[in-house]
């Protein structure tokens, strides 16, 4: 079957790294994912009612959500995982069982009617994969559903996150999908999670959000930062991380001590078997502080302390996270503050100009004085007098968005 998109392997090939991507790599990487278009994900129909068929997907779907899970995966520094169809048949028997059921369950119970040979592929797809349950149904379902299982909202995953864990797992070499839709109108996802095909893979953490440019769509206010631990690159044993999260344009940060559940939010340590290694969750409580969410152009900054190398020696981890849009966001407009001054001969003003909105692409602003004998202005909107007079100051951004500043100069 269909791995991936080739436009997408060829960008991912050119680019792949463990360093950090720019926005320009991240948005070709994004629009090269392959889509589904508006046609159904089916190639077969399942039958949820004895006698079950567990039918069969299109190419185009399980690619997409594969393409997806690639470009997630690269994201976070990881090597891109192939489809599988020992992997797609079991996780397809496997959604047919439970849309029959109509009920999410990984050890899900063989219905009475069932054949023990449909029974038994379906269950081990339950047992070793993610399951997303939607009440909705569209042909992007299955790319939706890698999302959700990288976003792990909810807050029952929220304490492990281990859906994220095992769909970023360093070790991961393949995978498969199912979808089927319960009599009741429910949606069943099934990702194949439990692939250990790589395990010669080299990694130390494994941030989420990755480091350097991040889609800002990928993360959101209620949901939780991570960071997973290669156990063979920290001291386990000796586990006592403090984090400490800001973003300067803002002026916030707040403080974690993951191992006690204490801190400016929700945090914990996880040192259960999800994916490949312990993981430090930490989710900032922003009641109060009026952030609306992620946005383009917020710098973030993560520093770990307390983290051991296997010698015993401190390992603090530091890394920063420039949010960015997928989607080209332009100026609308500019603000200039004050919009008049009155001021005497030889007088500095500090003029400031907001391109609205914050997070648009270019926030480059040009300055110019309708009268420099009167008063100049510097690429940085000081203001100088000169001489006594009337003039303006026009502050312009991408697009040719102005406003101005009357300036008076007395004698």
């Amino acid at each position: 079957m269909k791995t991936l998109s080739l436009t997408l392997a060829l960008l991912l090939a050119l680019c792949f790294s463990a360093d950090a991507h720019t926005r320009e790599e991240i948005r070709a990487a994004y629009e090269a994912i392959e889509t589904a278009g508006d046609q159904s994900p089916y190639a077969a129909l399942p039958s949820v009612l004895a006698p079950y068929d567990a039918g069969a997907l299109t190419d185009a779907a399980r690619a997409e959500a594969l393409d997806f899970l690639n470009f997630a995966r690269w994201l976070a520094g990881l090597e891109p995982v192939t489809g599988s169809g020992i992997y797609d048949y079991q996780c397809q028997h496997g959604a047919t069982l439970l849309a029959a059921l109509d009920y999410v369950d990984h050890n899900a119970p063989r219905p009475t009617d069932m054949d023990g040979d449909f029974y038994d592929s379906a269950h081990i797809a339950t047992t070793s994969g993610c399951i997303a349950r939607f009440n909705w149904m569209r042909p992007t379902i299955l790319r939706e559903g890698v999302e959700y299982f990288l976003r792990d909202d909810g807050e029952e995953n929220l304490g492990a996150l281990g859906h994220r864990r095992w769909a970023l797992n360093p070790a991961m070499a393949a995978t498969g999908f199912g979808l089927a839709n319960a009599k009741s109108g429910m949606s069943y996802v099934m990702m194949y999670a439990h692939d250990l095909g790589r395990p010669e893979a080299r990694w130390d953490n494994v941030c989420w959000p990755a480091a350097g440019d991040f889609p800002a769509e990928l993360i959101h206010d209620h949901l939780a930062w991570s960071v997973v631990l290669n156990p063979e690159a920290y001291d386990l044993g000796n586990l006592n991380p403090v984090v400490t999260l800001t973003e300067a344009g803002t002026g916030l940060r707040f403080q974690f001590r993951p191992a006690d559940g204490a801190g400016d939010g929700f945090c914990a340590l996880n040192l259960e078997g999800y994916g490949a290694g312990p993981c430090i969750i930490f989710r900032p409580d922003f009641t109060g502080t009026g952030f609306t969410d992620y946005l383009q152009n917020q710098r973030w900054h993560v520093r770990i302390d307390g983290l051991t190398d296997t010698d015993g020696a401190p390992r603090p981890l530091d890394y920063d996270v420039t949010m960015i849009s997928l989607t080209v966001q332009d100026a609308v407009n500019v603000e200039l503050s004050p919009l008049e001054a009155t001021l005497a001969p030889g007088d500095t003003l500090a003029l400031r100009a907001d391109v609205i909105p914050a997070y648009a692409d270019d926030l480059t602003v040009l300055w110019r004085s309708s009268d420099a004998a009167v008063a100049t202005v510097d690429a940085d909107g000081l203001v100088t007098t000169v001489a006594p007079g009337e003039c303006e100051i026009t502050a312009t951004c991408s697009g040719g968005y102005e406003d101005r500043c009357r300036v008076t100069v007395t004698g």
